[in-house]
């Protein structure tokens, strides 16, 4: 009891000695203050986020808008002997400069493009080692690879990164894991590259924290509950095209774990950017829309239109 007394008080002078400082504060750090971001949808499963100054680029796949546009930009099936290569006068036009490169996994509508920002921005790529040895083989150097398994929580600076296990979108009927996508890239492979060569590696998704934000980013249709769990961003990326049919309950779980989000906006909705695809891939994303806002009635969803910057204050 003594002791007891004796604790409380000491925190009562530590209290008084720093005047209208509350207890909470010397326990914990506060929240830091939140100030604007932007994102910017650039098709797929690709983002650009910033709060004016640290720029953060998500899966781009900008190549998927070349014309004229290939069985690998259609997201119809390609031969894996199929040679690709980015589109890089097309990322020329919509990309100037990035800080680092978040990549969930690598197949090519997720991994093609990065190789060739970072070696244009300096921008350092963050992915798993398939995502590294894609880069690899496109000589972006160590020195610009961060790898990681999924657990990582890393401080950066101007922002910090929870690097959250994922799983892939059960393609193919649930058959997804029988497929070539499934497995891993090797180290040494050399550019130019095969479509076959672009696999996934192992999914993640990423708990950015930008500005005081909380902006979650998934890069596909599925997700490990458990890990999504506790987690509270303001901002929900929710990979949202079709094949979210495949998992249960797929929008309801979600936005449970998340604690009801107060934004979320779709990705990885838009049939790769292909005309003959827009109608349905809308119907797709206002239908996810509409699973939101049953699971989630004070959520606000928005449909992000190409390259328009989304505010957030």
């Amino acid at each position: 009891m003594r002791a007891l007394h004796m604790v409380a008080l000491a925190i009562t002078f530590i209290i008084g000695s720093a005047g209208a400082q509350s207890l909470s504060s010397l326990i914990a750090p506060s929240a830091p203050a939140r100030i604007e971001i932007s994102l910017a949808y650039l098709g797929n499963a690709g983002w650009q986020i910033t709060d004016g100054k640290t720029l953060l680029i998500i899966d781009p796949y900008i190549t998927q808008f070349r014309h004229p546009p290939s069985p690998a930009t259609t997201g119809r099936p390609s031969d894996p002997q199929t040679m690709i290569a980015p589109d890089t006068e097309g990322i020329d036009a919509r990309i100037r400069r990035a800080e680092y490169i978040l990549v969930t996994h690598g197949h090519l509508d997720h991994a093609l493009d990065a190789p060739y920002i970072a070696k244009k921005t300096g921008a350092t790529i963050i992915g798993n080692e398939t995502v590294a040895n894609l880069a690899r083989a496109y000589d972006v150097p160590d020195a610009q690879l961060v790898v990681v398994r999924g657990g990582e929580d890393y401080e950066f600076g101007a922002f910090s990164l929870r690097v959250i296990p994922s799983i892939h979108t059960a393609l193919f009927h649930k058959h997804y894991f029988n497929s070539r996508l499934a497995g891993n890239a090797p180290p040494g492979l050399k550019a130019p590259l095969k479509a076959g060569d672009f696999v996934e590696g192992q999914s993640m998704a990423y708990l950015l924290r930008l500005a005081g934000h909380q902006v979650l980013v998934m890069g596909s249709m599925n997700y490990i509950e458990r890990e999504m769990e506790g987690l509270r961003p303001d901002i929900a990326l929710v990979g949202a095209n079709n094949e979210r049919s495949e998992i249960f309950d797929y929008t309801g779980r979600l936005m449970r774990a998340l604690g009801y989000p107060p934004l979320v906006m779709p990705t990885h909705w838009d049939g790769y950017g292909y005309a003959p695809l827009r109608e349905q891939s809308l119907v797709a994303a206002h239908q996810f829309a509409d699973e939101v806002t049953a699971a989630s009635p004070k959520t606000k969803v928005i449909i992000p239109e190409y390259f328009e910057p989304i505010t957030v204050p």
